[in-house]
């Protein structure tokens, strides 16, 4: 039960209650024994509404000072995108603070989100259906976009609510898309016939073709080996990073924060060393925008659309294809998540579905030979 105690030796008041959040003790201190006495009540009037399952959320909230959107986001902003140094990140969570605002003013009170109701297509939707129809309809995201920023939102309102900030659950895990909501993850599947007509193509020049092996081969996302890079001059790859003769190169890949080493194939080290010999500034000596330019040229030439992302795939639909196993094609490319596997570069395969059924034969025909 809630209780009221003086300050030894101080001129103030304790009042000690349980979170009906976290179940956890707290403790509030008042300058006079009357604010101790008011938030006393309170605190036992909470309590008694909980034990007879009353609606105790809404008197906890009839007497808490509502904070705005705006208030949340501010302090999001000072007390966590302040300490990162991932300037994309930052980025990303101020576009989706931004987003949110557009459907609900930053004035609103946090505690409204969810009881709000709005007519939108002569359909009468609340809470966090407004800000999903409103996204897609009136802005034009995609439900993939919209889901990733939802899950920005339910971190950012989780934050709050750790903090203290708000007391009230503001969006909810179920407030996402749900899977078949969302429409399938399309990526580039390389066939066979593809990789030998775009690696052999005569109109190709040998520059071009080093271009496609260095990426096929080494699976790398453009911005962690072109060799200028403003934003983030940190992921630069320089040559200092390569050492020729261990055929080896230090990566500052994504979400890691030191550079880590990188074994590759020795053809793709023999035009590293080409290049060097050639006096290159930089192992790619561009931007990212430069490159992008290259690939285009190439697709213009070839006559098929690819991105370089598009040739991190093939590296890993290459080593699931030999290998059948999607770890391995994950640890090609850096990526050590089966399911970004399975979703984003390389599926099933038919020779993988063909192993599991063979093996699947095999076990039942063995039991019924015994």
């Amino acid at each position: 039960m809630a209780s009221m105690n003086p300050v030894k030796n101080r001129k103030n008041y304790c009042v000690q209650y349980k979170n009906p959040y976290t179940y956890k003790w707290q403790k509030s201190y008042f300058r006079n024994k009357n604010d101790a006495a008011l938030a006393l009540n309170h605190w036992r009037q909470v309590e008694l509404y909980i034990k007879n399952g009353w609606d105790w959320e809404s008197l906890l909230h009839q007497q808490k000072t509502p904070i705005t959107i705006n208030q949340i986001f501010t302090a999001f902003n000072n007390n966590v995108l302040s300490t990162m140094t991932n300037i994309d990140t930052i980025a990303r969570y101020r576009a989706v603070m931004q987003s949110c605002k557009k459907v609900f003013p930053g004035n609103t009170s946090s505690n409204e989100i969810r009881t709000m109701n709005r007519i939108i297509n002569g359909t009468k939707v609340s809470g966090w259906m407004i800000y999903k129809l409103e996204m897609e309809l009136i802005y034009g995201r995609t439900r993939r976009g919209i889901d990733s920023y939802l899950r920005d939102l339910l971190h950012i309102f989780n934050w709050a609510f750790d903090e203290e900030l708000i007391h009230k659950v503001v969006i909810k895990k179920s407030d996402r898309y749900k899977k078949h909501e969302l429409a399938p993850i399309n990526y580039k599947v390389w066939s066979k016939e593809e990789i030998q007509y775009v690696f052999n193509h005569n109109k190709l020049s040998q520059y071009h073709k080093d271009i496609l092996l260095l990426f096929a081969m080494t699976g790398a996302r453009a911005n962690e080996i072109v060799g200028h890079n403003k934003r983030k001059p940190y992921k630069e790859l320089h040559w200092e990073h390569i050492d020729m003769r261990e055929n080896k190169i230090q990566l500052l890949q994504k979400r890691r924060q030191i550079r880590e080493t990188v074994d590759i194939h020795p053809n793709v080290m023999s035009i590293l060393k080409k290049w060097f010999r050639s006096g290159s500034d930089r192992p790619l000596d561009m931007t990212y925008k430069e490159l992008n330019s290259v690939i285009k040229k190439i697709n213009n030439i070839v006559g098929i659309n690819f991105t370089c992302h598009d040739l991190r795939r093939m590296k890993a639909q290459l080593v699931r294809k030999e290998t059948k196993d999607a770890s391995k094609a994950g640890h090609s490319i850096g990526d050590k998540s089966t399911e970004v596997v399975d979703n984003h570069y390389a599926g099933v395969t038919l020779e993988e579905q063909q192993a599991i059924n063979n093996s699947a034969f095999d076990a039942l025909d063995k039991i019924i030979k015994q």
